[in-house]
């Protein structure tokens, strides 16, 4: 099958894939200017190598380690998440690439996710579990280019897209964590610079949820996407960014080039929010950039997935038994040291004009209150938590500036 990359209405290159979901670019494009920003690094003339165009596109296709993705490929008929993703042409509500097949004569105003009140059925068919509904329903629609390993997809609440996901199989902390983390942003940041959650019920279900970050015109450029264009792939998390003192001077370099605004105050919301949440998840495609697409200018996305927080990342016991969980915490101290080693550096000389500690007085309150409903979860745990938090607000006060307290 052969098909046009599109960026919203400008052509950017011409591809084909085989049997094997293998791609082959046939030519650019006089629309490549609107290609992916990482794409200029490796362009050769007017050639671009094919696995840079594989990789994107393979970025762009729902997990395999999720726990619905085979039984959504069966229902559907499509082999591959790639071939999903290609059967419902690529269409995202964070970007506008999408992927017109040869010889179509559709437009980007006829499949528009952002401009088009599409049908949802596809996505409520794969939170409820029909599958019998998910093989009748319309694929074109962004549920097949999410990724990450949560069951999730766009539902309509209110007259606009919100996403549902929930990670099966696990506790009740799980969601309990993630909306304190969610609190705690709200607290700590103004409304602009955070993606909120709240918990929603569909179908009978609890489900984490939030809207859109991008508009129509815009799209999420993830921050491993800015390192691939410096030549720098292999960084997996900001915590290796704030760690290496050259790597972030030429990480500041290139956003400020690409005309990022403000960008040490990024940082420090970036990593303050991270390190106070105990977070274990601050990789590279979980932050990054906004860039609209008349003017090409970037500025920073507001935070968003406050998932794998306050010690989530596995499921505490006391008792030192194992649970199904793949990152089970046997001890309080474990998550100490998963604490110390997923910690940011936080560089005093970032703008830390915006903090206001006396917004997290009392957050201690919250941590009790909202991790107190998991029955799972002992008090000795909580207690743990409260001082964790403690332990990454006493090094940010002083990292800010903001008081005289020792820290490690």
């Amino acid at each position: 099958m052969q098909y046009t990359l599109m960026n919203g209405e400008h052509e950017i290159l011409e591809f084909e894939v085989n049997e094997f979901d293998s791609i082959r670019i046939k030519s650019l494009c006089d629309g490549f200017d609107h290609a992916p920003i990482h794409f200029r690094r490796y362009v050769s003339g007017s050639e671009l190598p094919d696995h840079v165009l594989q990789s994107f596109l393979n970025s762009r296709i729902i997990n395999m380690t999720r726990q619905d993705t085979k039984d959504i490929l069966k229902a559907v008929g499509a082999d591959t998440p790639l071939q999903l993703s290609l059967r419902s042409l690529g269409l995202s509500l964070t970007d506008h690439y999408w992927y017109r097949p040869y010889g179509s004569e559709l437009e980007w105003k006829d499949v528009s996710c952002f401009d088009n009140e599409y049908d949802t059925s596809f996505g409520e068919a794969i939170l409820r579990r029909d599958y019998d509904a998910l093989a009748k329903a319309d694929p074109l629609t962004p549920d097949s280019t999410l990724g990450g390993i949560s069951r999730k997809a766009w539902v309509r609440i209110d007259s606009s897209p919100m996403l549902l996901k929930s990670e099966a199989g696990t506790t009740k902390f799980v969601e309990q964590s993630e909306l304190l983390a969610a609190r705690l942003t709200e607290r700590l940041l103004d409304k602009s610079d955070y993606v909120s959650y709240t918990s929603c019920d569909f179908g009978g279900e609890s489900y984490i949820a939030c809207r859109g970050m991008v508009k129509s015109g815009e799209e999420f450029i993830p921050a491993q996407h800015i390192l691939d264009l410096m030549g720098n792939k292999n960084v997996e998390t900001f915590a290796v960014i704030s760690k290496d003192r050259e790597l972030l001077n030429s990480f500041t370099q290139t956003l400020e080039k690409l005309g990022v605004e403000r960008v040490t105050e990024y940082y420090a919301k970036l990593t303050s929010a991270f390190n106070l949440s105990v977070a274990g998840d601050c990789h590279t495609n979980n932050f990054g950039f906004i860039r609209d697409l008349d003017t090409m200018k970037l500025r920073c996305a507001p935070l968003f997935d406050r998932g794998r927080s306050f010690g989530s990342f596995g499921q505490p016991i006391e008792d030192g038994s194992v649970t199904a969980a793949k990152y089970a915490i046997e001890s309080t101290t474990t998550v100490f040291v998963m604490m110390l080693f997923h910690s940011c550096i936080i560089h005093p000389e970032w703008d830390f004009g915006w903090y206001d500690p006396k917004r997290l007085e009392g957050f201690e309150d919250d941590i009790e209150s909202m991790i107190s409903v998991c029955e799972d979860i002992t008090g000795k745990y909580i207690e743990m938590l409260k001082a964790a938090f403690q332990y990454q607000l006493d090094y940010l006060n002083k990292a800010a500036g903001k008081n005289e307290s020792t820290v490690i």
